[in-house]
């Protein structure tokens, strides 16, 4: 399927495989947000390649539950935030499959510490995985998603970049360095077929989050905690051709947190 867009200055071209043909990559992919949008995206036939850095266990899990369900899914061990590594896992994906149809950068650390608090190395090692890892990943995949002529990067942010919380600061930095990238990406590839787009979550259930909801609850802004499924949905809408017309967006899924004011107690 494709489509040819004729704005005045140049002709646009989109062009998609089917589902069951779509060679995707996942990172983070053993867990939490990241798990559900392998699911979610092994349902629709993709072919999934899920990355993970320690937890082979949990990727495992993931991955045999896609394949009880005749998904096809392969698990790679993989530090986003090496260049080598990453050159060498597209190399992979690519002498196996064939192509690259859909990146999702969804790896991400946190590491909250105030700012007078927060050493140095901690602060760079945030930023390596979130945003350097979320640059290695796209510049490796690009060249063959120009030369196929279409192609489809998702990276995940957080509300976290416009509203953090006390010691957030690297995260929250890390993640708006992820939406200016997107919309960079957006501009530079757009007219070549690839669509850049992100995802920011709200208050989102996961593993890393699980200690904070009994302790701060629904909160006072009225918004509930998210499931993974929330955001996956959103991926998944973005990953197909009926948002064939979004580019360098930031898509914010937070419940309405962001515009609901809090209730007076």
């Amino acid at each position: 399927m494709g489509q040819q867009i004729d704005d005045g200055d140049d002709m646009l071209t989109t062009s998609y495989k089917e589902d069951k043909d779509c060679v995707a990559i996942v990172t983070g992919g053993s867990r939490g947000i990241g798990a559900a949008i392998s699911k979610r995206l092994a349902k629709r036939g993709m072919v999934l390649n899920i990355l993970y850095e320690r937890d082979a266990r949990a990727a495992e899990q993931v991955a045999e539950m896609i394949s009880s369900e005749e998904g096809k899914v392969t698990t790679h061990q993989v530090d986003v935030s090496s260049e080598a590594e990453v050159n060498s896992l597209v190399e992979d994906v690519i002498a196996s499959a064939g192509g690259i149809d859909l990146l999702i950068n969804n790896a991400a650390i946190s590491d909250d510490h105030l700012i007078m608090m927060t050493t140095l190395q901690e602060w760079e090692r945030v930023l390596k995985v979130n945003i350097t890892g979320t640059f290695l990943m796209t510049r490796a995949v690009l060249p063959y998603m120009l030369d196929q002529g279409h192609g489809n990067i998702i990276n995940i942010s957080s509300n976290s970049a416009r509203i953090p919380g006390p010691g957030q600061a690297a995260y929250a930095a890390s993640k708006g360095a992820v939406e200016s990238f997107t919309r960079a990406v957006a501009m530079e590839v757009g007219r070549k077929g690839i669509r850049a787009n992100t995802v920011a979550p709200g208050k989102i259930m996961t593993d890393m989050t699980r200690n904070l909801v009994d302790k701060l609850g629904a909160g006072t802004d009225g918004s509930r905690w998210g499931t993974p499924d929330d955001i996956a949905a959103v991926v998944s809408f973005l990953a197909s051709a009926e948002a064939d017309y979004v580019q360098g967006q930031v898509i914010t899924v937070d419940g309405g947190r962001l515009v609901m004011r809090p209730h007076p107690r």
